[in-house]
């Protein structure tokens, strides 16, 4: 087991969701806590009520030299940032996120959940089914689980469950005990440039992994798999009925009824079976884990329903890929197939919109009506030519929509399904399009 041999930690980017997540594990523990971003925000005001101190400003940064202190930072920050060149300057011991969270999951048993898409849900399910059934474990999650109210649990028993982030080959940190990986799909190009490139750090993920638990689409790992269609850990007889799924759920080839899942989506459903296999691995009975399924709450900005009532039906979704967009909306369609769809949709990064161009336009123009917010650059910078008009020009019942004007534009559009989509700062208007919605029930 690796010593921990620090009692102060500083996170340069600790607003940010897996970052936060480290910051509430190191309180929890009792160490000294501070932090930079950029903003205020949400989640750091939260934090500083947890304890954490926090700056704003990339000033000189006033601190000891304790042998004791580490600088974490994410790769949402850029190494020239002021904080972090500050920090080399100085010589103080700087690591990154991944390593000290592979730090943590080495003081005992670890389950790690990667893939391009899901592992968000499938983290924060498969540490509910274990919660539920008993275990009390840690657990790191990419997002705000509806059943912990956090991003991050405290558990007594050394048991992590976290995600696996493959950008920038951060998970080739872990050797988990348990892996599971929902999808291989392209993405992040930008940083691994070919298909064949990321799946090699998805193989080598695997290779690092004691067990590992593959989606049936991933030919090249081997692993135990699972999928909708699978026949030993798979899911048959999908019903939508009244706003709600029903399925039959095989596990370990025996089929067990009626399984009544607490979040929507048929990509949900498959979330739930990979968590489950992660659970009977452990030992987890059959029972525990329908009870784990049926009694999950979701994720924030996962497939979250705001509003549903008689007069309108809100959905907002971190959605920002192809393939999770054309999930979100087919979910949508099965679910709630009387009424068209309307959907505001944030494209997330430049590099993205370019790369996978004609599979947005093919995908997003599956939606009766579309509003097309500016791009959220994040970390990069415009490329030329790259921008959302260059998107609605392509989609006829499509228009850019300036940020500010989301909710007024979304509202404005009459008995359809509500939809906003994407990872960047869109769920801001959320509030908005919220009490628009609830106004003109009245």
């Amino acid at each position: 087991m690796e010593k921990l041999n620090f009692s102060s930690i500083d996170f340069i980017g600790i607003g940010g969701i897996g970052m936060s997540a480290l910051a509430r594990w190191a309180l929890n523990k009792g160490l000294t806590v501070s932090g930079y971003d950029k903003v205020k925000s949400s989640i750091t005001k939260a934090l500083e009520k947890e304890g954490a101190k926090i700056r704003y400003q990339s000033e000189n940064i006033q601190i000891n030299t304790a042998a004791d202190k580490i600088f974490v930072y994410t790769p949402a920050i850029p190494l020239n940032n002021p904080e972090i060149l500050e920090i080399k300057k100085k010589k103080f011991k700087l690591i990154k996120r991944a390593e000290l969270l592979s730090r943590i999951a080495n003081q005992g048993k670890s389950i790690a959940i990667a893939g391009t898409h899901g592992k968000t849900t499938t983290s924060c399910l498969t540490a509910w089914i274990l919660i539920n059934s008993g275990l009390s474990v840690n657990g790191f999650f990419g997002g705000v689980s509806n059943n912990f109210k956090s991003n991050y649990v405290f558990g007594t028993e050394n048991i992590t469950i976290l995600e696996a982030d493959e950008f920038d080959r951060s998970f080739l940190y872990l050797k988990p005990d348990y892996s599971l990986i929902t999808s291989t799909d392209p993405d992040h190009l930008d940083y691994y440039k070919t298909k064949s490139e990321l799946e090699m750090a998805f193989r080598n993920f695997a290779q690092k992994s004691k067990k590992c638990v593959i989606h049936d689409q991933i030919k090249s790992i081997d692993g135990e798999s699972y999928s909708l269609s699978n026949k030993k850990f798979g899911a048959e007889e999908i019903i939508n009925k009244n706003g709600s799924q029903y399925f039959n759920l095989i596990l370990d080839g025996i089929k067990y009824k009626n399984i009544r899942p607490g979040v929507l989506g048929e990509h949900n459903i498959e979330n739930a079976i990979g968590a489950a296999v992660i659970a009977f691995q452990l030992g987890i009975s059959p029972k525990d884990i329908i009870n784990g399924i049926e009694s999950f709450k979701g994720v924030k900005r996962r497939f979250e329903i705001h509003v549903n009532n008689e007069s309108n039906i809100f959905i907002d979704d971190y959605a920002h890929h192809p393939t999770e967009l054309n999930k979100l909306i087919n979910s949508v369609k099965d679910i709630f197939p009387e009424r068209p769809i309307a959907m505001l949709f944030q494209p997330h990064l430049f590099s993205r919109t370019n790369e996978f161009f004609s599979e947005f336009i093919e995908i997003l123009s599956q939606v009766d009506t579309l509003g097309v917010l500016p791009i959220f650059g994040a970390r990069e910078d415009p490329i030329e030519g790259v921008n959302s008009q260059k998107i609605t020009s392509c989609i006829p019942k499509s228009e850019f929509v300036p940020f500010q004007d989301g909710p007024k534009w979304l509202c404005k559009v009459k008995n359809h399904i509500y939809i906003t989509a994407g990872a960047g700062d869109i769920d801001r208007l959320v509030p908005s399009i919220i009490e628009n919605l609830n106004q003109s029930k009245k």
